[in-house]
């Protein structure tokens, strides 16, 4: 797979592990460096409302980033809503799909822009096995 050179934006991550117990947890948060520098995600059991998508969205420290500060641009805040609410529904619908680590998933201001770069998804082979 060869894809352009992305540069600038914020650094975003998208992550979906399995529970035995609760099934798919998504995840939401600064990515890149930052989430292992601060650790500010949030988490969340599909179904997720677009409500709750917002406030996942909405409620990481870092949020403030994303409205933009220092003459930044906002960033497409609906992007990330919608991508956070197509994943609930892939996950939802494919449950073979034990993890999913998308980092950095860069957003930028305006729409259409925003764009994951590094995409991994670990898929269950045996259905019995499924969390």
């Amino acid at each position: 797979l060869v894809q352009r050179l992305v540069r600038g934006g914020h650094e975003m991550i998208f992550g979906v592990s399995s529970d035995p117990r609760m099934g798919p947890i998504l995840m939401f948060g600064l990515g890149g460096k930052y989430v292992e520098v601060f650790g500010d995600v949030r988490f969340a059991i599909p179904p997720i409302s677009p409500a709750e998508a917002v406030d996942l969205v909405r409620g990481i420290r870092g949020h403030r980033l994303l409205e933009g500060v220092r003459g930044d641009e906002p960033v497409d805040e609906d992007a990330l809503v919608e991508t956070l609410l197509r994943i609930a529904q892939l996950v939802e619908r494919h449950p073979r799909i034990v993890e999913m680590d998308i980092n950095p998933w860069l957003a930028f201001p305006g729409a259409g822009h925003s764009c994951a770069v590094d995409v991994r998804i670990r898929v269950a082979h045996d259905p019995e096995r499924v969390p």
